[in-house]
């Protein structure tokens, strides 16, 4: 064994013993300012950002996008020069209904591997997505990508065949490496997909599956040879929240992001940990899948079931008044954010007349039914989220209380994905962190179900779906947002799902990290990891 093999052995040792807090104890507390330890909720499904179906905190580290948003929700450039807009020229309307975006690329950005990230590598990415042959979490917005121009190696013009108002983040999860990719099965990729080329300030060193994955910084990244200023993240995959927050106190992981709610009181005043906190643009609720429940398709049943839930007891009690209700997906945090939609106040009475009406009778059992089959379905929510696991079972109470027979099946965070993207569900309970941009159309359109998209209510509506294509085609931003309100009014007027509460997020980090800032949207708080400093104690 070589002298520099031996070392790296050595160091990886000693790393794979702090992910299981056994090793020497400055290394597992994270003492070492070359080392920042996460506790972090599951395992990535894969690191691909344009084919993963849960948050890409980890991926982000890695792959860049050619923005993102800050922790104002302003969307900023990283591997662009600038944010493409009408008023800097860079956006241009066609007369025949169409639009061209150019990406100016920032000069001198490389791939780990050196070689040069260019417009080659945009095109490839639009052409790999929209040929078909592989699965991407979402299509969205790239099918309606006609063609990419790259008149040089930093400028790509994208073509669409009509006005996309979201364009801004078309590219948030980044580019594919064109030189490594081209050719190849980008869903049998393995080398790509656990450990991807990227020009983030990170790359992946060792992925032990079901313990950690562990980052160390890349040399001459192209902010400036003193970035990042860690040196190492060690992700240790710690499903369980209880024990995700008993090694955040005993130091054996130092950063926690998305602290959950019922977990924040004990740790406030913990003498190492900031908890720094900011209004999610994000929302907790149940989708009813409708393809895989039929009952869910009728409207009564649906606002029923919203009439049956106490939602300001969830949040006053099991939340701690940490997070608001909520009565709809496009949260206060934006612009197009809506308050004057229909709303459904807890009323059990109501909701037993409404199913009285819609045919469902209550049987000797208490549970209803109609043309002999019972008003029962399974709610998959995640397992080892204890505050899920309370909501699932008040939730089922509620909906008992009012003849529906609810069973909970609890599924990993990792596997869960898996199961929503292909629909085999009754009913789920989770929450969407959404974009800084307000798009909903990937959630609601009747032809945005998965693959295409995230309608996993499987949900159909002729006249919401035109509105939200009309609200993604028009380019005049106070017209583009009068759309969306009117269409966050039908979406509570037909209740697609049961909007609960909207989303706080805290995340616990060491009083010793500086540059730390969280981020409301989905970009996540390592939205600027390049950025963070572990100080002397």
């Amino acid at each position: 064994m070589t002298r520099k093999l031996l070392e790296r052995t050595l160091l990886l040792s000693a790393l794979a013993l702090a992910a299981c807090g056994k090793g020497d104890k400055s290394r597992a507390s994270g003492a070492a300012s070359d080392l920042l330890t996460i506790g972090y909720d599951r395992e990535p499904d894969t690191m691909n950002r344009y084919a993963t179906h849960i948050l890409e905190d980890i991926e982000s580290c890695v792959v860049e996008g050619l923005v993102t948003n800050d922790e104002k929700m302003n969307i900023i450039p990283v591997l662009a020069l600038e944010v493409p807009t009408i008023a800097n020229g860079d956006v241009t309307l066609r007369t025949d209904g169409g639009m061209d975006v150019t990406w100016k690329l920032r000069p001198g950005v490389k791939w780990h591997d050196g070689v040069a990230h260019t417009s080659a590598d945009v095109k490839f990415t639009v052409d790999a997505i929209n040929k078909g042959d592989w699965k991407p979490e979402s299509v969205d917005g790239f099918d309606r990508i006609t063609s990419v121009d790259t008149p040089d190696s930093l400028t790509a013009v994208v073509h669409y065949k009509e006005v996309y108002a979201p364009y801004r983040l078309q590219f948030v999860r980044g580019t594919l490496p064109k030189h490594i990719l081209d050719g190849k099965n980008i869903d049998a990729a393995a080398g790509y997909n656990r450990n991807p080329l990227g020009t983030g300030p990170y790359h992946v060193v060792e992925w032990k599956t079901g313990e950690y994955i562990l980052l160390e910084a890349v040399p001459n990244y192209w902010r400036g040879a003193e970035f990042p200023k860690i040196k190492r993240l060690l992700f240790k995959f710690l499903p369980n929240t209880t024990t995700r927050i008993n090694q955040l106190k005993s130091g054996e992981v130092q950063l926690v992001a998305l602290v959950p709610w019922d977990k924040v009181r004990e740790l406030r005043g913990l003498p190492a940990v900031r908890l720094n906190t900011v209004v999610g643009n994000g929302y907790e609720h149940v989708s009813l899948n409708q393809k895989h429940f039929t009952p869910f398709a009728d409207v009564t049943v649906r606002r029923a079931m919203a009439h049956a839930i106490d939602r300001d007891l969830i949040v006053n009690t099991l939340l701690d008044s940490l997070v608001t209700v909520v009565n709809g997906p496009i949260q206060p945090l934006s612009s197009a954010y809506e308050k004057d939609v229909p709303s459904y106040p807890y009323d059990p009475a109501r909701a037993r007349a409404m199913l009285d009406s819609a045919g469902w009778k209550v049987g000797a059992d208490g549970i209803r039914a109609r043309d002999g089959k019972p008003l029962s379905f399974t709610m998959i929510t995640q397992s080892g989220f204890a505050i899920r696991e309370n909501v699932s079972q008040t939730l089922q109470k509620a909906f008992r209380d009012v003849g529906i027979d609810t069973k909970i099946r609890l599924i990993d965070g990792t596997s869960i994905s898996s199961v929503w993207f292909k629909g085999d569900f009754d009913a789920m309970l989770h929450w969407w962190q959404s974009g800084a941009d307000p798009e909903i159309t990937l959630f609601f359109a009747s032809d945005r179900m998965p693959p295409a998209g995230r309608n996993v209510n499987y949900f159909k509506d002729d006249s919401l779906t035109t509105l939200l294509y009309a609200s993604d085609r028009e380019a005049d931003e106070t017209k583009r947002i009068e759309l969306l309100k009117q269409a966050q009014r039908r979406v509570a007027s037909l209740v697609p799902e049961l909007p609960l509460y909207n989303t706080s997020k805290v995340d616990a980090v060491p009083t010793r990290l500086q540059g730390f800032t969280g981020n409301p949207a989905n970009a996540g708080p390592f939205w600027n990891v390049w950025q963070w400093q572990l100080t002397a104690k």
